[in-house]
């Protein structure tokens, strides 16, 4: 609160504003591994930057000491919304009410480029400042018919009414928005940029028993559709031998949609640790219904085995032609584990391209 009651009359002047909700605190200490890499382009390239964290009062996960807060400035957003015609978009709303708070709150905070994750807060920065470009990086898996991106053909009017532009880790993403759009709107508002995931090493020779299963139970599910996860991932288990040491990772939105507690009473299946990097080094194995932890396995040379959901959560056999499908016994032969490990990298390198820095700082105004 005394930081944005400060920005009243204290002058402020940044490059760029990073914003992102508090659940993406994942990495270690817990970094936000997603903009860690462009921190560092902007450090070493004299770059100013200042970060705001949104609380997420749903779940818990622990602040970043190094972000500024915004549950002050959030609240504010909250209260005014209830006050605001209920008759206006959601993306009119949040701009005008992103310009009453720019004549207080942002007074003295000047900025040129605002880049966030999941198209958090959007309209209120474009109404916060009309000449900010705006950006959203990517964050997860991009496909036909996505949520918050494009569909029917038709691009998401959060991105749409606010002039944004998205930052994807590679080119295979932008071919699937921009040959499934009516409009050219993502041909136009797409900046490949790449992602620091990418140059990883094979993490592993062979399988060595250990299965990491990545779940994905949320609230942005039916009770119904997580109940059908729910039973594929019982029959997963059950098909696997009893050797086989099964670690479960949960969603960093998981809120205990489902009760898995009679599954975490079989003798070979465990929680996974947290960081998702400790989870490959003990896991040479990958199950997972639609994860982009595939991704993030396939660049470490790690298999995955995909659950064939009967909801339209297939994305890896529709939208990204993932290439192997086979059980988890076949992957005993070490040759066979060896042969999959290099196809599977190859595969995943068309999504997941190096970063490319000068790409990133061209795109900064």
């Amino acid at each position: 609160m005394f930081f944005f009651l400060s920005c009243i009359l204290i002058k402020r002047k940044y490059d760029v504003v990073f914003y992102y909700p508090q659940h993406f605190n994942r990495g270690t200490n817990n970094e936000n591994s997603f903009f860690k890499h462009l921190f560092l382009s902007c450090d070493s390239n004299n770059i100013s930057y200042i970060v705001f964290e949104e609380p997420d009062f749903t779940i818990k996960s622990t602040r970043n000491s190094k972000a500024i807060p915004f549950d002050f400035i959030y609240l504010v957003v909250i209260l005014l919304r209830k006050l605001f015609s209920s008759e206006m978009t959601t993306q009119v709303k949040d701009q005008k009410i992103g310009s009453f708070i720019a004549k207080i709150f942002f007074r003295q905070l000047h900025f040129k480029n605002y880049i966030t994750l999941s198209q958090s807060m959007l309209s209120l920065f474009r109404g916060i400042n009309s000449h900010a470009i705006l950006y959203d990086l990517q964050h997860g898996i991009i496909h036909n018919n996505k949520k918050n991106y494009l569909i029917n053909g038709v691009a998401e009017s959060n991105l749409v009414d606010n002039d944004a532009n998205l930052l994807l880790s590679g080119e295979s993403y932008k071919e699937i928005l921009v040959a499934n759009e009516k409009s050219d709107y993502f041909q136009k508002h797409t900046l490949v940029i790449g992602s620091d995931t990418s140059c990883r090493i094979t993490m592993h020779e062979k399988f060595n028993k250990n299965i990491l299963i990545t779940l994905q139970f949320t609230h942005d599910h039916t009770a119904d559709e997580n109940n059908i996860l729910l039973k594929e991932l019982s029959d997963f288990i059950a098909s696997v031998k009893a050797d086989v040491n099964l670690y479960l990772k949960h969603h960093p939105r998981f809120n205990n949609e489902v009760d898995l507690s009679e599954i975490l009473e079989l003798s070979n299946v465990k929680m996974a640790p947290i960081d998702i990097n400790e989870c490959f080094t003990l896991c040479s194995l990958h199950a997972t219904t639609y994860s982009t932890s595939t991704f993030e396995a396939a660049l470490l040379g790690i298999p995955t085995v995909l659950l064939h959901s009967e909801n339209e959560f297939n994305y890896f056999q529709k939208e990204f032609n993932y290439p192997l499908n086979f059980l988890t016994d076949e992957f005993d032969s070490i040759e066979f584990y060896q042969e999959k490990s290099k196809i599977i990298k190859d595969w995943a390198i068309a999504f997941y391209t190096p970063f490319n820095e000068h790409k990133f700082l061209n795109s900064l105004r």
